[in-house]
């Protein structure tokens, strides 16, 4: 229990808030509602780790495999889904946007650290108080990870999870972990689809916990070879090089685009909304968006949408009303 007093005493600020939160939510959840309460109890695991372990980038218990997946969504819904005895490491970024140019180096990870913070307005102060630390202790965590235990690193049929799977791949170089692969897309595919029923699971957070356990399973099979594991190294080589700050999934391969790629639906999509409306006139920008998002068949971030709106509106292709400090905060039209 002094442990326990110690760890909590050393959180900053935004780090002890953000713990006591989710304990509380968790608390709540296994009072009032009928999930499961393994689920529950996982979920409290999960958060005694970030106390006691990634704090110090230690694993302080015995594992039967380490999980590393790109999103905080696709993590939480791994740990429910795998159970405790398996440590999920979620790596808190969208690798299909801002700038990944060096990104291996210091100066490389300050360069997207800007871009990210001066172009997308993410709220509750997010970049300014936690980004830098939970990517850092993301870093880490890997880094610690033990020699003896398995990696399962997931990925999925789209740009973030492809160009993060081959980021993670290159912070492994040097370890001699034998490494698994899975694609939650082709998995789900294969798996769960059948003549009466198709479903295209775009990200690895879209797959339900027990579908996630049971790809796991049947899925874990082959590990990656020496030579599967330089060729994707190498296609990191490759992308690190470039100067875009948006990739797309485009025929089983990254594609880095010019920022500009989704401007004509964001046009689009407004004039489409403007066609509904009994008068012309402004709407909310969030309900432009969340439009573009719906039509959308590659994932992309809504705080990205957001900035392009913003660059149209600075361009004259878009009247504004309010302050564009969050998409909630502000309503457009086309002129």
């Amino acid at each position: 229990m002094e442990k326990i007093y110690q760890s909590i005493e050393k959180l900053t600020g935004s780090e002890a808030k953000n713990f006591l939160m989710n304990m509380m939510i968790q608390l709540d959840l296994l009072k009032e509602s009928e999930v499961v309460q393994n689920e529950m109890i996982e979920g409290l695991f999960h958060l005694y780790d970030e106390v006691l372990g990634v704090s110090k980038h230690q694993f302080v218990r015995e594992y039967n495999s380490v999980h590393i997946v790109c999103g905080g969504a696709a993590a939480g819904t791994l740990r429910v889904g795998l159970g405790h005895e398996n440590k999920v490491i979620g790596f808190p970024d969208f690798f299909a946007v801002g700038p990944i140019w060096k990104l291996h180096s210091d100066d490389g990870w300050k360069h997207r650290y800007r871009w990210l913070k001066d172009h997308l307005n993410i709220e509750m102060d997010y970049m300014e108080e936690e980004y830098e630390q939970r990517f850092m202790n993301t870093l880490e965590e890997i880094k610690a990870i033990p020699g003896n235990l398995p990696i399962v690193l997931w990925t999925a049929e789209n740009a973030d999870e492809q160009t993060g799977m081959r980021y993670i791949l290159n912070l492994l170089s040097e370890k001699t972990n034998v490494v698994f692969l899975i694609n939650s897309t082709t998995s789900y595919k294969e798996l769960y689809d059948t003549e009466e029923y198709q479903y295209f699971c775009l990200h690895t957070g879209e797959v339900v916990p027990e579908k996630l356990k049971e790809i796991d399973a049947v899925k874990r099979i082959d590990p990656l070879t020496a030579e599967d594991r330089k060729k994707y190294v190498e296609e990191w080589a490759v992308l690190e090089e470039t100067k875009e700050v948006l990739r797309i999934w485009e025929n089983g391969k990254i594609a880095s685009v010019s920022e500009n790629y989704y401007d004509q639906l964001i046009i689009d999509s407004a004039q489409r909304l403007h066609n509904e409306q009994e008068q012309y006139e402004f709407m909310l920008s969030a309900r432009i968006i969340g439009d573009v998002l719906g039509h959308l068949e590659e994932r992309v971030s809504d705080s990205f949408l957001e900035y392009r709106l913003r660059t149209l509106i600075y361009n004259g292709v878009f009247d504004i009303k309010g302050v564009p400090k969050g998409m909630r905060y502000y309503r457009v039209k086309l002129k």
